[in-house]
């Protein structure tokens, strides 16, 4: 697995204040997919105001739907998972007021 850093010219690390929630990345790829959230919650098992909640930041990515995802878009778990472990790492961070 790759890992990318954005750097300034000095070499450091450039961070930003943006937090991408997973549900916000799910929610244009059914919009770019055409896919009603509706019909995809029924197609992935989960109940429409679940995936709802989910599209709007209320709740997490699990392992569960991850793979759910995967199976569906054909976008790895990993890759929501890791999604999801960056946002609720920079909103910890944010909140304890750690750069």
């Amino acid at each position: 697995m790759q890992t990318f850093k954005i750097v300034d010219k000095n070499l450091k690390e450039l961070k930003t204040d943006i937090f991408l929630h997973p549900g916000e990345v799910l929610e244009e790829e059914l919009e770019a997919r055409e896919l009603r959230k509706k019909d995809f919650a029924s197609r992935i098992g989960i109940q429409a105001p679940h995936l709802s909640d989910l599209l709007k930041g209320k709740r997490h990515v699990s392992a569960r739907i991850a793979l759910k995802l995967e199976k569906e878009l054909g976008i790895e778990a990993d890759f929501w998972l890791r999604l999801q472990v960056a946002y609720d790492l920079a909103v910890a961070r944010k909140e304890l007021e750690i750069s």
